[in-house]
């Protein structure tokens, strides 16, 4: 299932480091214009998607939701514990809660690629948080109960993933078809309805270190930033909610600011 020594899955686990902390830096430094964003979601889709894809055509072309699958399929069908999964999956949530959700945001072939369809000026729906988290529960649970009942990992028979190692069966391909069709007018659909990374990553960025951080003795209640997010979840910031919509560190908030002081990536004075 998984070849520890694999340089392709090596090399593109180092990159997403990479990223992640790139980013970081840049969001904290407030330089994740729409320009460099657009740069960087079209660079991400290329590198992480289509040219690893091409490197591990007919291998493992990795992604965050591939480590919950297979720690839940070597669980609850298996019956073992693999240490490499468990160590790779705890690093990359490791990340979530340094960072929120720069994997996602920077690092998923498939959440760049969606992101990137959502930049195509199209009407645009934002469905309720209650909505979109309460489908992706049902899913997170569907998956473990046809795993533990029949082996069944309902994803493998739609993984939207598989678009990026050429690997097209008529179900994929229909539903990966849905998927980016609905992303010109939803913003990353797959992630924020079905995903159940995106399920265990969203519990962990609760309680983050770096995120989108409002100075309210600067902040002038523009709520700019809040209309240029395009979930929900500086909506949830901006009200201090306890719990908030997933976050994918696009950093559109941060540029909508006017005031440099107001609002940053930061972490918790």
């Amino acid at each position: 299932m998984l070849n520890q020594g694999n340089p392709i899955l090596i090399s593109k686990f180092v990159l997403w480091i990479v990223a992640i902390v790139a980013v970081t830096l840049l969001l904290r430094r407030r330089k994740v214009t729409s320009q460099v964003r657009l740069a960087l979601l079209i660079g991400g889709t290329l590198l992480f998607g289509v040219v690893y894809g091409l490197l591990a055509k007919g291998g493992l072309n990795p992604n965050p939701v591939f480590w919950v699958r297979n720690l839940l399929t070597t669980l609850l069908v298996e019956h073992q514990l693999q240490v490499p999964i468990v160590a790779v999956l705890a690093i990359l949530l490791l990340a979530v809660f340094i960072s929120n959700k720069s994997i996602c945001g920077w690092g998923c072939q498939l959440g760049l690629l969606q992101d990137l369809l959502y930049r195509i000026p199209l009407p645009k729906w934002k469905p309720p948080f209650w909505l979109s988290n309460s489908v992706r529960v049902i899913a997170f649970v569907a998956l473990i109960a046809g795993l533990v009942l029949s082996g069944l990992d309902w994803i493998g028979l739609i993984d939207p993933f598989q678009l990026f190692s050429f690997n097209l069966t008529l179900g994929i391909g229909l539903f990966s078809a849905a998927v980016l069709m609905a992303s010109l007018f939803i913003y990353r659909p797959w992630c924020r309805f079905l995903c159940p990374f995106g399920l265990v990553g969203w519990l962990v960025e609760q309680v983050s270190l770096f995120r989108p951080r409002i100075n309210r003795a600067e902040c002038t209640e523009c709520q700019l930033c809040v209309k240029a997010c395009p979930g929900q979840a500086m909506a949830d910031f901006y009200a201090d909610k306890k719990t908030h919509a997933d976050c994918f560190a696009c950093g559109a908030c941060i540029e909508a600011c006017p005031r440099d002081e107001a609002l940053g990536w930061h972490a918790k004075a």
